[in-house]
């Protein structure tokens, strides 16, 4: 097969940079960029980027900065979560991603701020706005850095080989005849949001480009809603029987283990149901209904073995102690809105990595 060329020619910077070729016609960074913003996501990345940049603002404006030991602490973790032992290994690191260590190290630092003043944060956006310019200087750095960018690139990756194994026609109508966002509704209001990154250097045409980001989502979704209703749904539900069975579950929280201890005394010795109790010392019971995949291994255990109406505990979970009741218990079923939901995202995942697996180059 030809191989078409719809990246840009050069790859002068980050933003024209090619990271994977689909059905012959590669991308950049830019298309994954774009595409991030066609789904809705790089709004909150670039929250998270003003929190780092306004913290940093902060603590050169009051000298309030972290301390040596938090920074080397949380280098030394992101070293490690990343396998990246030896200084070697950040240098090898550095080099291939193109950063400096100055701009990791400033990562570091904006992330460890951002941690430090998380309680803060709404106020320090107000005092401390980054202006455009910033946001996109820091960007590459921060997306890089924050694993951002790879988790953009492979959702775009994958939706879009989806799209090609679908419908290689329409998924090469839509890239090489993306149209410009005065035809494109979503484009146009997309381009009107994020217009300060539609400045990004590049040698590209991102306003073009957006529309073929566009394009391409709306047609993935198209796919999607076909996913959710040609019947392998069923199957996919009894593969996860057991991980996805329904629990009601009310459940009192108690500050000490003791206090916790003495609950369950009172149910088990008294008679007393949760809610006398919750009445007793003041508390409030939570209820929820939740699936046994969304539960610690542990609660998991002991509400798998309980009985509907028995209560269990304690149960430490964030340094508190719990006691639970299980209210019912059913199988999973389509009929379940949630559930419905988990099996199309399961089937569209595999759907994506089978396509991204067959049709993807990088």
């Amino acid at each position: 097969m030809e191989r078409r060329i719809i990246a840009p020619p050069v790859a002068d910077t980050f933003w024209d940079r090619r990271i994977c070729s689909i059905g012959g016609l590669d991308f950049a960074w830019i298309d994954v960029v774009l595409a991030a913003m066609a789904r809705c996501e790089w709004s909150a990345f670039e929250r998270r980027l003003a929190e780092g940049l306004a913290c940093a603002a902060r603590a050169d404006t009051d000298g309030m900065s972290a301390s040596d030991e938090a920074l080397d602490e949380a280098a030394t973790a992101y070293r490690y979560d990343r396998d990246l032992i030896s200084a070697a290994d950040v240098t090898t690191w550095l080099d291939r991603v193109g950063l400096s260590a100055d701009e990791w190290t400033e990562y570091v630092r904006r992330d460890v701020l951002r941690q430090q003043w998380r309680d803060e944060l709404d106020d320090l956006l107000d005092r401390f706005t980054p202006c455009a310019r910033d946001l996109v200087e820091t960007a590459v750095v921060d997306g890089i850095c924050s694993g951002t960018f790879d988790a953009f690139e492979r959702t775009f990756a994958g939706r879009a080989a989806l799209v090609f194994e679908t419908d290689a026609a329409a998924f090469r109508q839509i890239c090489e005849n993306g149209g410009a966002p005065s035809n494109d509704p979503r484009a146009a209001q997309l381009a009107q949001t994020h217009a300060h990154w539609l400045s990004v250097p590049t040698a590209s045409n991102p306003i073009a480009r957006l529309a073929i980001a566009c394009g391409l989502e709306r047609r993935f979704v198209a796919i999607a809603e076909g996913v959710a209703s040609n019947g392998r749904l069923s199957a996919i539900v009894d593969d996860h029987r057991l991980a996805w069975m329904r629990l009601e579950v009310a459940t009192l929280s108690f500050a000490t283990e003791a206090a916790a201890r003495e609950a369950m005394l009172c149910v088990k010795a008294d008679g007393l149901s949760i809610y006398d109790i919750a009445a007793l010392s003041r508390c409030a019971v939570q209820q929820a209904v939740v699936t046994l995949d969304d539960l610690e291994p542990e609660r998991q255990q002991q509400l798998l073995a309980a009985e509907p109406g028995a209560a269990v505990g304690p149960i430490c979970a964030d340094g508190r102690f719990d006691v639970a009741l299980l209210v019912s218990r059913s199988a999973p079923a389509l009929s379940d809105p949630a559930i419905a939901a988990r099996a199309t995202a399961v089937a569209l995942d595999r759907a994506q990595q089978r396509a991204e697996r067959d049709h993807v180059r990088r």
